[in-house]
């Protein structure tokens, strides 16, 4: 009988940490993605990385991002900017998803919606409030999730 080697050599604190993180990521995404599928998708992968969470915190009497609020902030800050905008890479599926048009962008302390992604990488952006367009760079503004 064939032994098969374990592709992740984590010990459980690092599984741990990690597996908080995923969590994070897959919230990130299940609030982002706009397909009915896709959110079903990513809703299951939270589910299921909570689960987990919870059953190593308890057994060994940890904190985790759902029991203190701490760990959140401390996870949230290694993984989002100020601005709650991702520090790692969108795949092609989280861009398309994250700058679709019609979703709503903070840009300066308002709201915006987008209109369209332009060829030089900026957003054009659309205040219902002030009835104009702006045109701005991705990294002054994050999407409202």
């Amino acid at each position: 009988m064939e032994h098969r080697r374990k592709t992740r050599n984590l010990s459980v604190a690092e599984y741990f940490l990690q597996i908080q993180k995923e969590y994070l990521i897959a919230d990130f995404r299940r609030r982002v993605y706009f397909s009915p599928k896709d959110k079903s998708y990513w809703a299951k992968v939270c589910g299921y990385k909570e689960t987990r969470i919870n059953k190593i915190a308890n057994r060994n009497k940890l904190n985790s991002i759902f029991n203190s609020e701490n760990k959140m902030n401390e996870l949230r800050a290694e993984l989002f900017d100020h601005n709650g905008k991702p520090k790692w890479d969108f795949s092609p599926a989280d861009i398309e998803n994250y700058y679709s048009n019609g979703n709503e962008f903070c840009y300066q302390g308002e709201i915006y919606i987008l209109d369209q992604v332009n060829i030089d990488g900026t957003l054009t952006l659309y205040s219902p409030d002030k009835e104009e367009y702006i045109s701005v760079s991705k990294s002054e503004v994050s999407r409202i999730l």
